[in-house]
C-alpha cells in the first residue's frame, strides 16, 4: 500500500511554496516565471499557492523582504557582539560576502528585481530595503564617532551610501564568477582601502 504524504501545516506550506519559488524565480526572469512554474516545483496545485499568496507578485516581494531582513539580522548580531564601531563595519563586509555566497538564488533574484523596476511595487520594496541598509550603516558610523574611532566630521550620509555601494559590487562579483580572486582574502584590503577615510 503505497503511503500518503505527511499533510504540511500552513505556515509549513508557505515556507515550501517559498523555496520552490526562490528555484524557480532563480532560473528564469520575474516576468517570464508563471504561478504554475512554482506549482510544479513545489508538487502542488496553483489553487494551493493561491490559498497562500493572492499574486506571483506578492511571493517576489516576499522573497525579496526575507532576504533583506536576513542581512539586518545578521549585520545586528555582528554589531551586538563587536563593540568597536569601526571593526564592527569591517566584519559587516565578510558577512555580507559570505551571505550572499550561502543564498545564490536569492542574490539573483535581487538583480532580477532591479530589472523590474518599472513594477513600482517591486521598486517601493527595493528602495525600503535600501534605506533599510543606509539606516543601519548610518547608526554603525555615528556610533563610532561618538566612540571616537571614526573622525568628526566625516560626511556620514555619503559614507552611508558608498559603504551600502559595496554590496553592489559583492553581487557582482559574485554573479560574475570573479570572486576566485574577489575573495575573503582581498575582501579586508578593499574595506580597510573604505574604512580609511572614517579612522579617526
Amino acid at each position: 500500500m503505497k503511503k500518503r504524504a505527511r499533510r504540511l501545516r500552513s505556515e509549513e506550506r508557505r515556507e515550501q511554496i517559498l523555496r520552490s519559488a526562490i528555484a524557480v524565480f532563480a532560473r528564469a526572469n520575474y516576468r517570464a516565471t508563471r504561478i504554475s512554474d512554482i506549482a510544479a516545483e513545489a508538487g502542488v496545485s496553483e489553487a494551493m499557492i493561491y490559498k497562500h499568496f493572492p499574486s506571483k507578485r506578492s511571493i517576489f516581494l516576499e522573497i525579496l523582504e526575507h532576504k533583506s531582513a536576513r542581512i539586518l539580522e545578521v549585520w545586528k548580531r555582528e554589531v551586538q557582539r563587536e563593540p568597536d564601531a569601526l571593526e564592527a563595519l569591517r566584519r559587516l563586509v565578510l558577512v555580507y560576502y559570505r551571505t550572499a555566497k550561502e543564498h545564490p538564488d536569492e542574490l539573483k533574484i535581487h538583480w532580477r528585481a532591479i530589472s523590474e523596476i518599472g513594477d513600482r511595487t517591486i521598486r517601493a520594496r527595493l528602495r525600503k530595503d535600501y534605506q533599510g541598509f543606509i539606516r543601519f550603516v548610518t547608526s554603525v558610523i555615528e556610533k563610532g564617532i561618538r566612540q571616537g574611532v571614526i573622525r568628526k566630521g566625516v560626511d556620514v550620509e555619503a559614507m552611508a551610501f558608498l559603504y551600502t555601494g559595496g554590496g553592489i559590487v559583492v553581487n557582482t562579483m559574485i554573479l560574475l564568477a570573479l570572486d576566485k580572486q574577489f575573495d575573503e582574502k582581498l575582501l579586508p584590503r578593499v574595506s580597510d582601502h573604505l574604512l580609511g577615510m572614517l579612522e579617526a
